[in-house]
């Protein structure tokens, strides 16, 4: 399942870690020391004082080619206004090279007041692009609502690969307004070797006008290929057991992508969506889902929609029983699923969930008119300290007519002396 047609039927259940691991690596190992060096400093310093230190460590291995992820986080609890966190792509041949992903140093307020960090890191503002970056990002906030944030750095590129003259800016100010509404302005401009790459300018707005209902907005226009990079609104009623949306979007892909990439000149097919999503407490422990969806890709007119269901079996909504149907009619995939979802403790340290789907493409080619899909998930905390997890995954897809793959983690979480 992993064509176009079958990817919003079993979703992207890659892991987040795991799927950013694959489509990014990166370069300036000295910016990265340098965070990696201030980690160990902080460390340190905790342990040589006795202070209270809390540390948690995450490692994953994925089949079938031996790969995995390394989570280091550590908090000192006697200094909380102080963490560190990395994060690092362990592969063993081939384009599977190891790699840091994050390794950030973050100083901030208690009281939220204030907020730094200094490494590398994945900043997001206001409605501009995201942007992964080896450098560094402030932000303040104000007794009157107001907030600044502003970063700088150098992009992270493929294979530690140096490139002179590359660096990004940017920032956001907003303001709050008594509770009920916050705006926002932001800037990013992005260098790739001295030339301007990306140059944007976008703007938020967040309305609470009475209870009960909330509106949003984003936009952002590209200065280098001037028209509208992406844009969203949305309009939510809500009561205690029912909230409707109403929701469309705009997206260019050529003004998403720098100005010196290949595909940028290649063509822009803006894709605009426009539907509703009804989410409905139906009894104590029933989800009742609905969303519907048309959209339009290069002057044709497709739709999607989904409904979904989900039962809490016990209490503590440890234990649930779910069922998906899902119909996918655009241009470029049009297809049929439905999915069943089931999670459950099997006792107090061993938990267990799973999921089974089957999609049907209207235009299947030679694999088949059916593709099945599961999913089967452990999770067993051994200790107050040690938890491992593991999951299997099979499948048949437009690549392969059967293919396994398999994620295992351990993790370690240690207090520190006291």
């Amino acid at each position: 399942m992993r064509g176009s047609w079958a990817k919003g039927t079993r979703g992207d259940r890659t892991p987040p870690i795991t799927k950013r691991a694959r489509q990014v690596s990166f370069r300036r190992p000295a910016v990265a020391l340098g965070a990696g060096i201030a980690l160990v400093c902080i460390l340190q310093t905790s342990l040589t004082h006795a202070d209270p230190l809390r540390l948690r460590g995450d490692a994953y291995a994925q089949t079938p080619q031996p790969t995995g992820m390394l989570v280091l986080q550590g908090e000192d609890t006697a200094k909380p206004w102080l963490s560190a966190e990395a994060l690092a792509w362990l592969g063993t041949s081939g384009d599977h090279t190891g790699d840091v992903l994050t390794l950030v140093v973050r100083a901030r307020d208690v009281e939220g007041r204030a907020e730094a960090r200094a490494g590398r890191f994945l900043v997001a503002t206001g409605a501009v692009r995201p942007l992964h970056i080896d450098g560094a990002s402030a932000l303040a906030r104000t007794p009157w609502g107001t907030s600044v944030e502003a970063f700088g750095g150098v992009p992270v590129v493929a294979r530690f690969g140096e490139r002179d003259y590359d660096w990004a800016v940017g920032g956001r100010l907003a303001q709050r307004m008594a509770d009920r509404a916050t705006l926002g302005f932001a800037y990013l401009q992005r260098r790739d070797r001295g030339r301007l790459s990306d140059e944007e300018v976008g703007g938020d707005l967040a309305v609470i006008p009475i209870r009960g209902i909330d509106l949003a907005t984003r936009a952002a226009y590209d200065l280098v290929s001037p028209g509208l990079t992406d844009a969203l609104a949305s309009v939510g009623f809500r009561t205690t057991d029912l909230r409707v949306e109403l929701f469309g979007t705009r997206r260019s892909p050529s003004r998403l992508l720098p100005a010196t990439s290949l595909f940028s000149v290649l063509g822009d097919v803006p894709s605009t969506r426009a539907g509703t999503t009804v989410r409905w407490l139906a009894a104590p422990r029933l989800d009742l889902m609905a969303t519907a969806a048309a959209q339009i890709i290069d002057d044709r007119v497709g739709g999607d929609g989904t409904l979904r269901a989900t039962l809490r079996t016990n209490e503590e909504g440890t234990a649930s029983v779910g069922l998906e149907l899902r119909r996918q009619n655009v241009p470029g995939a049009q297809w049929s699923g439905i999915r069943a979802i089931g999670t459950a403790p099997l006792v107090p340290r061993l938990a267990v969930a799973a999921e089974v789907e089957i999609a049907r493409a209207d235009d299947p080619g030679d694999r088949g008119d059916i593709w099945p899909w599961a999913l089967v998930a452990l999770t067993y905390r051994a200790t107050p300290s040690w938890s491992f997890a593991g999951a299997a995954e099979g499948a048949s897809t437009a690549t392969a007519r059967a293919e396994l793959t398999a994620l295992l983690r351990a993790s370690y979480s240690w207090d520190g002396p006291k």
